[in-house]
């Protein structure tokens, strides 16, 4: 809308100025309303108006401005107002067809800078999201919680596939990646729609739940457990079957350091490892 009222102004100007520097300010004014256009994604018939109505004001001041100086050192040119009306269509026509081809190349760099954007924020293996997502999405979360008029707690449930080094070094990495490709699965099929799974680094998982208390979490953090320990991976006419410990720690305001808290999710997994893995360790079954 202001490109629309800079151009309304700007052409009442030369029109009633009748000076040659008010088509040079209309051109270059004109170029900054067709960049304007260009930003903005819902193009149609009101953007291919505005710059019909740019460039016919342009053919116009150029047939009342321009051609008397050209007459001075060229014959005579007397404009009709055919004549007139066919190049006001043409350089509308060409604004029209310029305008398209630069909203559709910015169309094309945005689209372009969002999957790059989405791989820089995706673990390619598995699809969930990675670390500097987790951390973007927890602000989100916090600053909700903090707007909360009932604060609500934050779970973190932090996996590590059991003995996932022994299953590289026997089988492979194609058999690790897909038992990490399995997990991922699980973590997707077992979580609520605002969840966030994301893979924390190596074969550890850190999943985020909003508004969950710790038996809640634990509730969770079992099933999964549970869900992958029942699963079975063929290779080479073997079976594998796999496990997870959990460490789950809670956020409880937003004043509280959630590195903090993840790292007692650490502490938490670590535990669980120490007693046997396959088990989930928190607060309410930790080792004092």
């Amino acid at each position: 809308m202001p490109a629309t009222f800079d151009l309304i102004w700007l052409t009442v100007l030369a029109y009633g100025t009748g000076h040659i520097t008010s088509f040079f300010i209309l051109g270059y004014l004109g170029s900054i309303a067709l960049s304007s256009m260009s930003l903005d994604r819902n193009y149609g018939v009101y953007n291919a108006f505005l710059a019909t109505v740019l460039f016919s004001s342009m053919g116009f001041l150029v047939y009342y401005e321009i051609l008397p100086l050209v007459n001075i050192i060229m014959p005579p040119v007397k404009p009709t107002l055919l004549s007139i009306f066919i190049s006001s269509l043409l350089l509308g026509g060409s604004a029209f067809i310029v305008n398209q081809i630069v909203s559709k190349l910015f169309s094309s760099l945005t689209d372009v800078n969002e999957k790059l954007m989405a791989i820089a924020m995706t673990d390619p293996l598995t699809g969930l999201s990675n670390r500097r997502s987790f951390f973007s999405n927890l602000e989100i979360e916090m600053a909700r919680q903090h707007r909360s008029s009932n604060p609500y707690p934050i779970a973190f449930l932090l996996f590590d596939l059991d003995l996932f080094k022994s299953i590289n070094d026997t089988y492979g990495h194609e058999m690790g990646d897909l038992v990490l490709v399995e997990f991922a699965t699980v973590l997707k099929s077992s979580l609520r729609k605002q969840d966030f799974p994301s893979r924390w680094g190596g074969e550890e998982f850190l999943v985020l739940l909003p508004n969950t208390e710790l038996d809640g979490a634990i509730v969770v953090a079992e099933k999964i457990r549970c869900t992958f320990q029942s699963l079975s991976f063929a290779f080479k006419g073997k079976q594998l079957q796999c496990s997870t410990s959990v460490g789950i720690s809670l956020l409880h305001s937003p004043e509280e350091n959630p590195e903090s808290i993840i790292n007692l999710a650490d502490q938490y997994l670590y535990e669980a490892k120490k007693k046997g893995r396959n088990q989930v360790v928190s607060e309410k079954n930790h080792s004092v």
